[in-house]
């Protein structure tokens, strides 16, 4: 078998090894579950993989993805008839007019722009006005589409973006696939983090993890793509080359505003808070963990509802509680982290730090991060902002003063 070429895909050279070895050995799976935090390359390398196994450049010797058969077009341009992307949608009344509030044709539409905006830059995470979910009819259609099996050649993909947001009539609607699938089918599922997905999806899938990436790799590649200082923009294809992690090294340092988004580990998340600051949201963070530390109810209530009160609850509430979580690291970092790689990951453009003292050890920090990662899947699962975050304080406030009752 042809060796395969990751064209999108930055770094996680474990994972090219991985799919990459069971690509060339003809040994991949039918089912892969990739989960790792947002923007970190799990829809590259669904893409990449996808573009591969639907490839059919006529050179044996040629490494997949070609890039130049008709096949790889059609994928590129979302145009392939094996080739079945869904995504999380925030639909509006004009994009559900079907029974039972189904797609209308104004969305199929935004579902179909959406994917072929996520395929041109898969590193770009999509940005919602509200609460994103995956429609069970999209599921549906999908589903039919590869148990009626492959149209061009003998593979047929599906990539499931945010498989997490199912509801669970969109979840049992793929089972059966997942179950058993027709011959030379993939299905990709992708999730930010593998306890949130039902058990009976996780069980059926082999599970790949995508770590952070090396806050230089992220540097390197936001100075490529935005331009600064000078940085070398000629690779060609694709979005990653070879030179791209020696940017910092030859460079003599980034501006702050580029090191404090490279800091998160992840190039989307990177890309976002380079484009949008997340400054204030860190000082939303900031004063909900003093309050919950004081054990003052009072003040950390009222900045949970002022919070969920905003015109946006979602993004506002999301955004605070993920700068939360990244204060926590980095405090746990500073901490407990050894060497100076683990201070890479630590934004030093962000106000402040945390007081972690009453947290414990790791063990017991790592329980308050899951608290608020907890609070996260509530609201990424359509929860009431208002009750997410309120939940949250209650549970963080005892959690830190438990040695005080």
């Amino acid at each position: 078998m042809p060796t395969i070429k990751w064209n999108n895909l930055i770094a996680q050279d474990r994972v090219k090894e991985l799919l990459g070895h069971a690509f060339e050995s003809g040994t991949l799976g039918h089912a892969y579950l990739f989960c790792g935090e947002r923007g970190v390359g799990k829809f590259a390398a669904a893409v990449d993989l996808a573009m591969a196994v639907l490839c059919q450049c006529r050179d044996i010797n040629r490494a997949r993805p070609c890039g130049e058969c008709p096949s790889c077009r059609k994928v590129l341009s979302y145009s392939h008839p094996d080739l079945h992307v869904i995504m999380p949608l925030c639909l509006g009344a004009e994009h559900k007019g079907g029974e039972g509030g189904a797609l209308s044709e104004e969305g199929w539409a935004l579902a179909s722009a959406s994917v072929r905006e996520r395929i041109g830059d898969p590193y770009r995470i999509p940005q919602y006005d509200g609460i994103p979910h995956i429609p069970v009819e999209w599921v549906r259609e999908a589903d039919h589409a590869v148990m009626r099996g492959a149209v061009e050649g003998t593979s047929g993909v599906a990539i499931i973006d945010g498989v997490e947001t199912m509801k669970k009539e969109s979840a049992n609607a793929m089972l059966k696939t997942l179950e058993e699938p027709p011959p030379g089918t993939l299905l990709i599922l992708l999730a930010d983090r593998a306890h949130g997905v039902l058990p009976t999806i996780l069980s059926r899938c082999q599970t790949v993890r995508f770590p952070l990436l090396p806050p230089e790799v992220v540097g390197a590649e936001l100075c490529r793509r935005f331009d600064i200082g000078g940085a070398d923009k000629s690779d060609s294809g694709s979005l990653f080359g070879e030179s791209a992690g020696e940017t910092l090294s030859s460079g003599g340092g980034l501006p702050e505003s580029v090191a404090a988004a490279a800091s998160a580990g992840s190039l989307g998340l990177a890309i976002s808070e380079y484009e949008n600051p997340l400054r204030e949201y860190y000082g939303y963070a900031a004063s909900l963990w003093e309050g919950c530390l004081r054990g003052d109810w009072g003040a950390a209530a009222a900045e949970a509802d002022g919070l969920s009160a905003s015109k946006d609850s979602y993004n506002v509430c999301r955004n605070t509680l993920s700068c939360l979580i990244r204060l926590l690291r980095e405090a746990f970092l500073k901490k407990f982290g050894r060497g100076g790689a683990s201070m890479n990951y630590i934004n030093h453009g962000s106000p402040g730090g945390l007081d972690i003292s009453a947290a414990g050890g790791p063990d017991e920090l790592s329980a308050v991060v899951r608290l608020a990662q907890g609070a996260v899947s509530g609201l990424d699962a359509r929860g009431n902002a208002t009750l997410v975050m309120a939940g949250l304080v209650c549970s963080l406030t005892e959690a830190l003063n438990v040695e005080k009752q």
